[in-house]
């Protein structure tokens, strides 16, 4: 994120680095939309409870939203509901973090949203469906059967098939 435009996912926990071990906060998030990098989540709300360790600060939560998914079988645009849980250690100071871990700078400050979007596009459906029972795409002319029956007659053979069909009606 630039200098100019500092995400809304970014918190001071420098405070708890100077508090003594099993110190905690609560966090309350209610956006009612906020875009994280490149998807906007409608809306972001939960708990995050942030607690100072020994080996930095451990981030845990759970959260609720909602995003923008592509229905795979009508391609409609509609919303997946999700439900991210988030347990994440911090740590602190930077030089002592593992290869690949998160940290928390010298001024204090981490940046939430990367770690929020990840988890959330985790969560999304493999599959999304815009209801149960969609009924997707017409094979032959490609209307959304949803909104109304095409008319196309569908035959139910498969023509690789059709000489086997063929030899059985002879008998």
């Amino acid at each position: 994120m630039d200098k100019q435009h500092p995400s809304r996912l970014r918190f001071n926990f420098g405070f708890l680095l100077e508090a003594r071990i099993g110190t905690s906060r609560t966090i309350e998030l209610d956006y009612p939309t906020i875009d994280v990098e490149d998807i906007t989540l409608t809306p972001l709300t939960g708990t995050l409870v942030v607690t100072r360790t020994s080996e930095g600060v451990y981030v845990s939560g759970k959260l609720k939203t909602a995003t923008a998914v592509t229905c795979v079988r009508c391609l409609i645009d509609t919303l997946a509901e999700v439900k991210v849980s988030l347990e994440e250690l911090l740590y602190y100071p930077p030089e002592a973090t593992p290869p690949g871990e998160l940290f928390i700078s010298e001024d204090g400050y981490i940046d939430l949203a990367p770690l929020v979007r990840e988890l959330t596009i985790l969560e999304l459906p493999i599959h999304p469906l815009c209801k149960p029972a969609c009924q997707g795409l017409c094979q032959e002319c490609g209307a959304n059967l949803n909104e109304k029956d095409c008319g196309c007659i569908v035959d139910e053979i498969d023509p690789r098939l059709a000489k086997l069909k063929e030899l059985l009606e002879e008998d």
